[in-house]
């Protein structure tokens, strides 16, 4: 499995990730795009990354769930999408590391059970993860 963390998500973040759970590949976004590439041009470059692989955008950012452009760029590529809710972005990083490493396993067995590409939402506070259907469907 490939996990592309979005701008919106530090390097270190993915990079500890990555340590986390080594079985999957978690890359940064600033390993391949420049500050500011649009939304549309990253995810369609990441959905030909590995044909052969589940691929899930880990993103801080709600606002692609809301672009009708973006939108039907995701449907379009099939990609498995985890929104990390309002309140990750805005936590201190000790805070962040801590929470994130917590709820990671979990985010892998919700996508690893998804048998088509899903939206799923980790809320920051409670650290639960709520599916939001399927993408073909947003």
């Amino acid at each position: 499995m490939i996990l592309f963390t979005d701008e919106n998500i530090s390097k270190n973040a993915a990079y500890m990730l990555g340590y986390v759970e080594p079985q999957h590949q978690v890359r940064a976004f600033v390993d391949y795009f420049k500050s500011g590439t649009p939304d549309t041009v990253w995810m369609r470059e990441v959905a030909l990354w590995n044909e052969d692989e589940t691929t899930v955008i880990v993103c801080g950012d709600g606002r692609i769930l809301k672009n009708r452009v973006e939108k039907q760029v995701l449907k379009e590529c099939g990609l498995m999408f985890v929104l990390l809710a309002s309140g990750w972005t805005n936590l201190e990083w000790r805070d962040f590391a801590w929470k994130i490493v917590k709820v990671w396993p979990d985010v892998i067995k919700n996508v690893e059970q998804a048998r088509y590409p899903m939206v799923f939402e980790v809320m920051a506070g409670t650290l639960k993860i709520h599916p939001r259907g399927r993408i073909s469907a947003l």
